[in-house]
């Protein structure tokens, strides 16, 4: 009989390495499995040499989910008028048009 201990917070031991699904990340395959270079692009003046399955990365970006910029540019942009009509006061109404009126009547007394 074998015993199973797990430790909590442990990195895997095996699996697939993030850089498969990242936006950032170049991979190159031969026709061997044992032929594969990745290369990480996330600066990109430089695109960094990775030689080992990566568990955790800072940088990782899920390339199977769309960017922000790609789903602002799927959306469909509705224009609605509002139902509402603006608060305030109208413009011309109430003491605005008085005060034109008393701004005329001053001009034609100076000349």
């Amino acid at each position: 009989m074998s015993t199973t201990i797990k430790i909590q917070g442990a990195p895997p031991q095996d699996g697939e390495s993030l850089c498969r699904t990242c936006r950032y990340a170049h991979i190159q395959r031969g026709f061997r499995q044992s032929e594969e270079t990745v290369f990480c692009g996330y600066n990109d003046a430089v695109m960094r040499l990775v030689k080992f399955k990566v568990a955790a990365c800072t940088d990782y970006t899920n390339r199977t989910l769309p960017a922000r910029w790609e789903l602002e540019e799927m959306a469909l942009l509705i224009n609605v008028e509002p139902a509402r009509k603006k608060a305030g006061f109208h413009a011309g109404a109430g003491f605005a048009a008085q005060e034109e009126e008393g701004e005329e009547e001053s001009v034609s007394t100076m000349e």
